[in-house]
């Protein structure tokens, strides 16, 4: 009997080391580079002191290159088989240990990105996937199209560009920019807004300040911006063909506010 639990316990073992590209000691690590071509990337935190790369899927095929540069771990994770017209991403998981601050810098395409309970500055550029970062403290630099980029409980300044990229945030401290286009931008319970701005989509903003010059502006569509009745700022309008509705009384300040859109409503409400 003990004989099978040993087995059964060391075949678990096998099966859930074997697929791991190795690790790497995080002393003197500043930077980890991420380069990939039709991957699924995971980023989390763990206990542990070293950094992990996993390949969870075709296992058969291992597409990981490693290389370490003075203090920079650099991943190539090319998946662009030449002849494959039906490609699949291949996922990975890095994990990092909990109380490490690097720099990531990740260049994709084709690819989704999930980063989770991570301290550290991202620098992101990805095409045809979702990013989706939850529980941040560090500078986030996003550069996304086609596709989704979700932000949640993030302590840091961002700036996001899309293209085709429908953004939504939730519970960001530090001051959040957005450009896209034609896709819908709702930010919820943001510290403090600089410019935010897309085309032919609506903007859902709710956030307690802004910076100086900021500006929320879209076109062909509605503009909503929720803001707490002790607020410093007044409001500039702009736009053809808009109706304005705003329950606030205009303030003596010089600090404002810019909003403009086309064709659609600016409503300007109480948290």
């Amino acid at each position: 009997m003990k004989n099978s639990i040993f087995l059964f316990f060391f075949l678990i073992l096998i099966s859930t080391t074997t697929f791991s590209n190795g690790s790497t000691t995080s002393k003197g690590i500043k930077t980890i580079e991420i380069n990939g071509k039709y991957i699924n990337l995971n980023i989390i935190s763990y206990t542990g002191e070293e950094i992990i790369l996993n390949q969870l899927s075709d296992k058969k095929n291992p597409i990981l290159e490693e290389e370490i540069t003075k203090d920079i771990l650099q991943y190539n994770l090319s998946n662009d088989k030449k002849n494959n017209l039906f490609k699949t991403k291949i996922k990975f998981d890095l994990l990092v240990p909990q109380n490490s601050n690097f720099k990531y810098l990740i260049k994709t395409t084709n690819s989704s990105i999930c980063v989770n309970k991570i301290n550290g500055n991202f620098s992101i550029n990805n095409s045809n996937g979702k990013i989706e970062i939850d529980n941040l403290v560090g500078t986030l630099n996003i550069i996304n199209s086609n596709n989704d980029v979700r932000l949640s409980n993030i302590v840091g300044d961002i700036y996001v560009k899309g293209l085709f990229s429908r953004v939504i945030t939730e519970n960001t401290l530090g001051i959040l920019n957005i450009k896209t286009t034609n896709k819908k931008i709702k930010i919820k319970n943001a510290e403090k807004i600089g410019n935010i701005s897309t085309s032919n989509a609506s903007i859902l903003a709710e956030f307690e300040g802004i910076v100086s010059n900021s500006k929320i502006a879209t076109s062909n569509h509605n503009l909503a911006i929720k803001i707490p009745e002790n607020h410093d700022f007044d409001f500039s309008i702009f736009g053809d063909l808009i109706h304005i509705e705003n329950e606030f009384p205009q303030l003596k300040t010089n600090k404002f506010l810019i909003l403009g859109t086309s064709n659609g409503t600016v409503k300007i409400k109480k948290k």
